[in-house]
């Protein structure tokens, strides 16, 4: 059940998105297990005046490439299977030619089951 949302400057082509998309769901799939049906994704594309962050931090270098990455999934994952996600996605999104490694910044949040509904107002993951 991820829920991915990315957040870019605008500028970027559809092939560009579809990359990036790609390359996110590749990592969730090997690392969570998830099936590949299991494809949530919102694209939020910012103006310059609206997408703002420092150029550099923690001896990384930001461009106007960066994607601020969010990912919200149910509780339970390990802090290695986190990592793990973290390190695949920004390999694959490197690999696909879309940005730079250091132009990836990924937040995680967790949340318990019956705190999402896939519809029908069920918590269909809930025991």
């Amino acid at each position: 059940m991820p829920l991915v949302k990315i957040n870019l400057r605008k500028g970027r082509s559809t092939e560009e998105k579809d990359a990036i998309a790609a390359s996110v769901q590749a990592a969730l799939v090997s690392n969570l297990g998830i099936p590949d049906a299991d494809r949530y994704q919102l694209f939020a594309e910012y103006d310059a005046e609206d997408f703002r962050h420092t150029s550099g931090y923690l001896g990384l270098t930001y461009t106007d490439r960066l994607l601020i990455i969010e990912i919200t999934f149910v509780e339970g994952r390990d802090v290695e299977t986190r990592k793990s996600l973290l390190a695949e996605m920004n390999k694959n999104l490197v690999s696909a030619g879309v940005v730079s490694a250091d132009d990836v910044f990924i937040a995680i949040t967790e949340v318990a089951p019956a705190n999402i509904s896939f519809g029908q107002g069920l918590a269909q993951k809930a025991d």
